[in-house]
């Protein structure tokens, strides 16, 4: 019953099904996968970005803290030029501090230190007549008069946050003969820290060694001074560790206005502050966001074009499928005149094409077939009996009548029958060739023997036609492996056919020659040739070559595709040269008795 077109489309055939549901299946998982795997790769790719933009920027305020301080204490390291080692005149003292106040706006206070820890001079940038201080107990004056720079802890005024700086004063022999100290603004690093900003609302903050807090730039109500210490992240950075942004450890609820942030980390070298980069999830993915969601749409999109158009593809491909299966209805019944017709314009309507050509092919292999049967049914049996039998009969009853020289040219008679008689065994070689039940038994034989035997069969043919047979035996004895008889039959079939398609007059050589492990036999003629089209079927079953030259030679087409398969199966090689009107040359090697295959 046939369906209309609308419940057909619908209800569909089950191949047709089965093609819609593979093409959704084969299309949906990689536009699954791949929009899975683009958005674990773009994930893991902002993760890297973000990581990398961070510590870039805390690296960079760490490069300009670094080169902050070294430019400040490369000031106070004061070297005058007398090599004695006492301290500056007291008259040039208040003069070297004035300049050291010109020449860094930082420094708000100055002074001089001898090394009984007495303050000697002091300058003050917003204040005169400073009091001097015995600081022989602090630490800034123990560090300077041993030799080292140092720099203090930050402390904090109504000024903003400030720190102590010391370094020796030394003389011209490198001599210590003061100590000078500084109390320096850090206005220019919070400025630094304070304009340092990721995307639009990320920020930095700058903790001192004891986790309070110097700058940041947020917009969090946060003042300077306030101690962060007991959150896990300033401590862990504080004791040395390193915090990347690429862990989920990461993403947390800032202190800083209480927001979600990617946050990375890193120790100031020298002053043992910390740098942290803050950037708000909100603001660090909303281009990955973005990205995302036109991912996500364009998976669902194909994915829903898959679904509606896989259905119209699966049926333009169940048409020419069933015009093959009506073709092939008609092979199966022996109809090999109708055709498939598929305009497709691809791969389908080549498959047809080709489907054509096996009809074609089937049409001729069946017309073979009855030739076959025709020609061993009429052409071989029928004639080998009744020349076995009369040759029997002589050989009987009237052996004793025949002359010695008829007698021998019955033997040779019969060898011919004997060998018409092979051909119809060969019919059997051939099945069981392709059965791979042939039986062949290889032993190391000499071939000139089997040669010899070969062209005593065949001279009366070369005789009727005045074609001289030479033979130039091998320069070397060697054995090779193969089986004699069967090697008799590939020499046979070759000088026949050899004596068969060469003109009267004409003549049949046969030589050999030794190649690395493999003994050749080469078989020529200067007969008519193998056109060059027909060359590359010669070996084929039942093929004869279409030249009107060979019209009236006999064969049915069997005896080199026998050859071909007798050489192999002997585990040797055969192949030919050949050009028309000037004869052909058949080769075949054999395995040399005692030599080593590679």
């Amino acid at each position: 019953m046939k369906l209309n077109p609308i419940r057909e489309f619908i209800i569909g055939s089950r191949l047709r099904n089965r093609f819609a549901l593979f093409a959704v299946l084969l299309a949906v998982a990689p536009v699954l996968t791949l929009g899975g795997v683009s958005l674990f790769l773009i994930d893991l790719s902002h993760r890297q970005d973000v990581s990398q933009l961070e510590l870039q920027l805390i690296d960079q305020k760490i490069e300009e803290i670094e080169k902050f301080f070294a430019d400040t204490l490369g000031i106070l390291e004061i070297r005058v030029g007398f090599e004695q080692k006492s301290e500056i005149e007291r008259s040039q003292q208040e003069f070297v501090l004035e300049g050291l106040l010109a020449e860094n706006r930082a420094f708000e206070e100055v002074s001089l230190v001898n090394l009984f820890g007495m303050e000697t001079a002091k300058k003050m940038r917003f204040k005169e007549g400073a009091e001097l201080l015995d600081v022989s107990r602090l630490e800034f004056f123990k560090k300077g008069a041993s030799g080292s720079n140092f720099i203090g802890g930050v402390y904090y005024t109504l000024s903003g946050p400030m720190i102590t700086l010391a370094a020796p004063v030394r003389n011209r022999n490198n001599d210590i003969i003061q100590v000078v100290s500084a109390e320096v603004n850090l206005s220019q690093i919070t400025r630094v820290i304070e304009k340092a900003r990721l995307g639009t609302v990320g920020y930095a903050v700058l903790v001192d060694r004891d986790g309070s807090v110097v700058a940041h730039g947020s917009n969090a109500n946060v003042v300077s001074g306030t101690d962060l210490v007991r959150l896990s992240r300033v401590s862990a950075v504080l004791g040395g560790a390193t915090l990347d942004a690429l862990g989920e450890q990461d993403r947390y609820r800032s202190f800083f206005g209480g927001i979600d942030a990617i946050g990375a980390a890193k120790k100031v070298p020298g002053v043992g502050w910390a740098i942290l980069a803050e950037w708000p999830i909100n603001d660090a993915d909303a281009l990955i966001r973005d990205i995302r969601n036109e991912v996500t749409v364009l998976a669902l999109f194909s994915i829903l074009a898959v679904l509606l158009f896989a259905p119209f593809f699966a049926g333009r491909l169940i048409k020419p499928i069933r015009a093959l299966e009506a073709g092939a209805r008609e092979i199966a019944r022996g109809n090999f005149e109708k055709l498939v017709v598929i305009k497709t314009g691809d791969e389908l309507e080549d498959l047809g094409s080709t489907f054509n050509k096996m009809s074609k092919g089937l049409k001729r292999l069946k017309e073979l077939q009855e030739e076959f049967v025709f020609i061993a049914a009429h052409d071989l049996r029928a004639p080998v009996t009744v020349i076995r039998g009369y040759i029997s009969m002589l050989f009987g009853e009237e052996a004793e009548k025949l002359s010695p020289k008829a007698m021998d040219y019955l033997t040779q008679v019969n060898h011919g029958a004997e060998r018409l008689a092979q051909l119809a065994q060969d019919l059997l070689v051939v099945a069981r060739s392709e059965a791979g039940k042939i039986s062949i038994k290889v032993l190391p034989i000499s071939i000139a023997d089997v040669i010899k035997a070969a062209l005593v069969e065949v001279e009366p043919q070369a005789r009727a036609k005045q074609i001289v047979l030479e033979y130039i035996t091998a320069q070397n004895d060697d054995k090779v492996l193969a089986d004699i008889e069967r090697v008799k039959e590939v020499m046979a079939n070759l000088l026949t056919n050899a004596v068969k398609y060469t003109q009267e007059g004409g003549s049949v050589k046969i030589f050999h020659e030794t190649k690395d492990s493999s003994f050749i036999t080469h078989v020529g003629d200067n007969g008519i040739g193998i056109p060059k089209a027909a060359q590359t079927e010669i070996f084929q079953k039942f093929y004869r070559v279409p030249s009107h030259r060979a019209h009236g030679v006999e064969g049915t087409g069997l005896g080199l595709f026998i050859v071909k398969q007798l050489v192999e199966k002997m585990g040797g090689k055969i192949w030919f040269k050949s050009e028309e009107g000037k004869g052909s040359t058949f080769s075949f090697s054999l395995r040399i008795y005692g030599s080593r295959t590679k």
